[in-house]
C-alpha cells in the first residue's frame, strides 16, 4: 500500500513540476499571464496533494501507537480529554471575569467621555462668546473710524 502511494505521489510531483514549468513560460509572455498564474496555483496545490499522499494516514499512525504502547493510548486519550475539559472550564471562567472587567472599564470610559464632552461644550461656549465679543469690538471700531 505504501509503495503504490509513493509511486502515485511521485507521479503527482512530476505532473506538478511540468505544470509549474508551463505556467512559468506562460507568465514570461505577458499575453498569457492570466493563464499562467492560475496554472501555477494549481501546480502548488498538486505539490500539496503529493505530500499528503507520502505521509501516513492518521489511522495508520494510531495503529502503530497501539502496537508500540499496547492499550495505553486509550488511557492517554481519556487523560487528555479530561485536561481539555478542565482547560475549557478555566478559559470560560477567565473570559467571564474579563467580561466583567471590560464592562466596568466601558462604564468608566463612558463617564470620562461625558465629562470631557461637558468640558468641551463649556470651552466651545466660551469660544463662541469671545468670537461674538470680538465681532462687536470690530464693528464698534469701524463705526468710530467712519464718524
Amino acid at each position: 500500500m505504501r509503495v503504490t502511494r509513493g509511486i502515485g505521489a511521485a507521479g503527482v510531483f512530476l505532473l506538478a513540476t511540468v505544470l509549474m514549468i508551463v505556467s512559468l513560460v506562460c507568465c514570461v509572455t505577458v499575453v498569457l499571464l492570466p493563464l499562467g498564474i492560475p496554472l501555477a496555483l494549481f501546480a502548488v496545490r498538486l505539490y500539496g496533494k503529493g505530500t499528503k499522499m507520502l505521509l501516513p494516514r492518521p489511522q495508520e499512525v494510531q495503529r502503530g501507537l497501539h502496537k508500540l504502547w499496547g492499550r495505553k493510548t486509550k488511557k492517554v486519550r481519556k487523560d487528555t480529554a479530561s485536561e481539555v475539559k478542565g482547560a475549557r472550564k478555566r478559559f470560560r471562567k477567565a473570559r467571564d471575569n474579563a467580561g466583567d472587567e471590560v464592562r466596568g472599564a466601558r462604564k468608566g470610559i463612558r463617564k470620562a467621555r461625558r465629562n470631557a464632552g461637558d468640558q468641551l461644550e463649556g470651552a466651545a461656549k466660551s469660544a463662541r462668546k469671545s468670537r461674538r465679543n470680538a465681532g462687536r469690538r470690530v464693528r464698534k471700531l469701524r463705526k468710530s473710524a467712519n464718524i
